[in-house]
């Protein structure tokens, strides 16, 4: 005679375990195709961004942004957001070059924007002033401290003012001790400005957003 509760047993029982291992397969191998097609498309749009200079690399030699941006940092600059609107105070630019008296030609320079077309500038205290106003000048580790440099062309005491001409820039460095910018030099042409650093990706401990 058949044993009923064998049968019933036999007929309401879980699912084969063979299905479940399916299905799991399943699922990882849609997952792994997932993450290659989206890798695949950010690396497609990058590339493409890249050759329309709306993003590039750029590693900077020496120490006059640090400790914001140390020597030999890799950066990314990004180039979209001035096609949509002109440089602001405060925010790290890359520029090059050419057509600046006083400065090595046709390379790429990195320097904290400090003043816009319009702006009268002063340092005292250690501290930024525009228009006559206190304008703290802060990077990702805090407020920056100007100081005065020997044989600079402008804000060369406490009671020196700059005014900045109509289509240019007047850019700091962050290590004020020892970055030669504008105080030099004088000031960056609007169209000589191609971006902005947004990001450091090398070396490991200073992966992270710029500031």
């Amino acid at each position: 005679m058949r044993d009923p509760f064998s049968e019933s047993m036999s007929d309401h029982g879980p699912p084969p375990l063979p299905k479940l291992q399916t299905r799991t397969r399943s699922l990882r191998v849609k997952f792994f195709i997932a993450m290659s097609v989206a890798a695949a498309t950010l690396i497609m749009a990058l590339l493409v961004l890249r050759l329309l200079n709306f993003i590039a690399p750029f590693k900077l030699p020496g120490s006059s942004m640090a400790p914001t941006i140390a020597a030999r940092h890799q950066v990314i600059m990004e180039g979209f957001t001035y096609k949509q609107r002109d440089p602001q105070r405060g925010e790290i630019v890359v520029f090059r070059t050419s057509g600046i008296p006083a400065i090595p030609q046709n390379q790429f320079y990195a320097k904290r924007v400090a003043g816009v077309p319009g702006d009268k500038l002063r340092i005292a205290d250690g501290k930024l002033f525009v228009n006559d106003e206190y304008f703290p000048m802060r990077s990702s580790t805090g407020e920056i401290r100007h100081v005065f440099l020997p044989f600079t062309m402008y804000l060369k005491s406490p009671n020196d003012t700059v005014s900045v001409p109509e289509g240019r820039y007047f850019v700091l460095g962050d290590n004020s001790g020892n970055s030669a910018d504008s105080r030099l030099w004088g000031f960056v042409p609007r169209e000589n400005i191609m971006g902005q650093i947004i990001f450091c990706y090398w070396p490991p401990t200073g992966i992270g957003a710029v500031k």
